[in-house]
């Protein structure tokens, strides 16, 4: 029926596939519907497709929500082809409301024929006031499992959709697309959005050549990578949990001739479209990303996904390796797991994806109690991480038991009910679906049939293409890493720095420190072989190990050469520890030993210190350094170079504290942090 349209773009041989003829037909009959399909399918063909036939009728702009600004480049570029016009607010580009007024009156006088917004923006009740001046012909959910709490990928903003549909005209069409909805999520979305049909296709990836490799530590997996990258063809991404992981595994394939860069968060804008534009025109190999390069990137010959770090569940699994063999026969996804760092890591993020009942009633009681009030305001008052109160503020918002005028929070009148039992239900699923991806790697059943049954596809069958269904037939990497592989990255771990970035701001003034140190160096990350050393020295041996000393003094020498100080003309003081007195001294004597450098024991803390790890955010950690941590000899360090050492770094207050009060005490100082292990991994 919609044919003409499709060969219009496509040319006179393009065809729909099975069920998009369908959708369209639903939506051009003012209809709601959610479309659960494979990646790769041709959701967004549904909806500029739709777009096209419903503005040459001269009906109103597509309205779509999307969740990522990679995501929503990406689609701008692809309505082109339809002979389509599309803009976009978000907060990197129009950030003032009359910015967005101008893009709105754009739409309105036929100028624009796509709107793309990101959830974000549907806070703004000044610009949802906008947008229902706006003339809607079509409203996308564009990734649409982030508006159900039960989703992999959950956004607390997509909650607001079900309230901005209440200001749009009743009578457009709806269209909500996904392609990792298991039967629980599509009964949430149906649920939020209202009456919708569903149209669900077959989950399998026909492209897609799955394997599972157990690789114990970091050591192996940069070796596999160095060794198979360039087995596999064309080009692709490997996902990688934190920025600086991202950072330095594009080093590492650098220098063996990969042409690799790293993609993530802390890039701007231009950098990040200079890439995706790289990626997809095929100039680099490889892209090692965060999560940021995510839902929805679309770039048809991606040969290979190979994920650095286990994901969460299944679903976040199936979601990310969608990104390869959209428009070619064959493409490669590698699963890299292995390591109790990685388990640890994922378990925390999960018990940490919502809030506790107790902090939530923390927050209310005191609004409750005090007139409009600032978020640094609540981070000094409360024993809560900064993300989390953040997160927990929203869901107040948007549920209306708090509301927002500029940047401060106040209590409403609406009555609060507990959510808890609710909240503990979603972390108990995410749990299972965690466990259900440590099976899969492990699983000697067909990988694809165990991601689409966790997807509760009917059609669910093997794939007789993965590696556990080739079994020795499986030829696509080769998986043996020798001792001398393994070795070249351990020399590239040493001779690679770990900057340990001096904090330069006290979050309980928000006023510059008074002295910062220079930038400090880390032996390790936590889940290398050397920071899993570390550990165990730590917690079940009492004391560090000559491995642990030997490779420091080796690291340091180089470090310490490479910023023009020399090692001996160092002095070393140990950061103390009520709870392992001796431990660190003794390693920092040791090390002074071995480095033929000076060593002063002259700071100490006072007793009755909590754990560091159980104050939650900035503002606590360092009220509670500046409480404990004194300096108690008064020795002569005027005119030194001081070389702080501790065992794992984490917030870095405990670092910069110590800084500050040596180099308020003592001229013309200069301090250097130490540290076995990076704990951070938040980043």
């Amino acid at each position: 029926m919609y044919i003409q349209s499709l060969q219009e773009v496509f040319g006179p041989e393009a065809t729909f596939r099975e069920g998009q003829n369908e959708a369209i037909k639903r939506l051009l009959h003012k209809k709601r519907v959610l479309v659960v399909q494979k990646t790769g399918w041709g959701k967004s063909l549904v909806y500029f497709l739709t777009t096209k036939i419903l503005r040459d009728k001269g009906e109103g702009v597509t309205l779509i929500i999307s969740p990522l600004l990679a995501l929503t480049r990406n689609q701008i570029d692809s309505t082109r082809k339809y002979g389509l016009v599309a803009d976009c607010i978000n907060s990197q580009i129009n950030k003032t409301l009359p910015e967005k007024k101008e893009v709105i009156e754009r739409c309105n006088h036929g100028e624009c024929d796509v709107l793309f917004v990101t959830p974000e923006q549907l806070q703004n009740d000044n610009f949802k006031d906008l947008l229902s001046q706006l003339r809607v012909g079509l409203f996308v959910v564009d990734e649409a499992h982030c508006i159900s709490d039960w989703g992999h990928d959950f956004r607390p903003d997509y909650r607001r959709i079900h309230q901005l549909l209440k200001i749009l005209p009743k009578n457009i069409a709806v269209l909500a697309t996904t392609a990792t909805a298991n039967e629980r999520v599509i009964e949430d979305v149906t649920k939020q959005l209202g009456d919708c049909e569903v149209i669900r296709g077959d989950l399998q990836r026909e492209s897609l050549y799955l394997h599972n490799l157990y690789l114990p530590n970091a050591e192996q997996k940069y070796a596999w990578i160095a060794k198979n990258i360039n087995r596999l063809q064309g080009s692709g991404i490997i996902y990688a949990t934190t920025i600086r992981e991202c950072e330095r595994l594009a080093i590492w394939l650098r220098q063996n001739a990969i042409d690799a860069r790293a993609y993530h968060g802390r890039i701007n804008e231009e950098d990040k479209i200079e890439l995706e534009n790289q990626l997809t025109n095929n100039q680099i190999k490889v892209l090692v990303s965060t999560i940021a390069l995510g839902m929805g990137y679309d770039k048809e010959d991606i040969s290979f996904v190979i994920h650095y770090y286990t994901p969460k569940s299944v679903v976040e699994h199936y979601q990310q390796i969608g990104r390869a063999g959209r428009g070619i026969d064959q493409a490669v996804c590698v699963l890299l797991y292995g390591g109790e760092d990685e388990n640890r890591i994922n378990k925390h993020f999960i018990y940490d994806s919502f809030p506790k009942q107790v902090q939530i009633d923390q927050v209310l009681n005191y609004l409750s109690q005090n007139d409009e009030v600032k978020i640094a305001t609540l981070e000094q008052v409360m024993n809560i991480k900064s993300k989390t109160l953040k997160q927990i503020l929203k869901l107040l918002l948007i549920d209306g038991f708090v509301g927002k005028n500029g940047s401060s929070y106040f209590r409403t009148l609406k009555h609060y009910y507990s959510q808890q039992k609710y909240y503990d239900s979603i972390i108990n699923l995410k749990v299972q679906e965690y466990n259900e991806l440590l099976e899969f790697q492990r699983t000697k059943d067909c990988q694809m049939a165990y991601l689409t049954k966790a997807l509760d596809d009917p059609n669910t069958r093997p794939c007789m293409k993965c590696s556990t269904c080739l079994g020795e037939a499986w030829d696509l990497t080769d998986d043996y890493v020798s001792h001398d592989e393994i070795n070249r990255v351990a020399k590239f771990f040493a001779e690679n720095y770990i900057i340990i970035e001096p904090r330069k701001k006290s979050m309980m003034t928000n006023k510059n420190l008074n002295f910062i140190y220079e930038e400090g160096l880390a032996l390790s990350f936590y889940h290398e072989q050397l920071g899993q050393e570390a550990r165990r020295c730590k917690y079940e041996m009492n004391q560090f190990s000559d491995l642990v000393v030997s490779a420091s003094a080796d690291k340091l020498r180089r470090f310490i050469r490479d910023k023009g100080l020399k090692i001996s003309e160092m002095i070393i003081i140990p950061i103390p520890s009520n709870r392992r007195p001796e431990l660190v001294p003794q390693f920092a004597k040791r090390l002074a030993n071995r480095l033929q450098c000076n060593y002063v024991n002259n700071l100490a803390k006072k007793p009755n210190e909590p754990e560091q790890k159980s104050l939650q955010n900035n503002s606590f950690q360092e009220q509670s350094i500046r409480k404990h941590l004194y300096i108690k000899d008064r020795v002569n360090l005027d005119n030194q170079n001081i070389l702080l050492v501790d065992d794992f770094v984490d917030s870095k207050w405990t670092f910069t504290v110590a800084a500050e009060l040596l180099g308020e005490m003592y001229n013309d100082i200069t301090i250097t942090p130490f540290a076995l292990s990076d704990t951070s991994g938040s980043d």
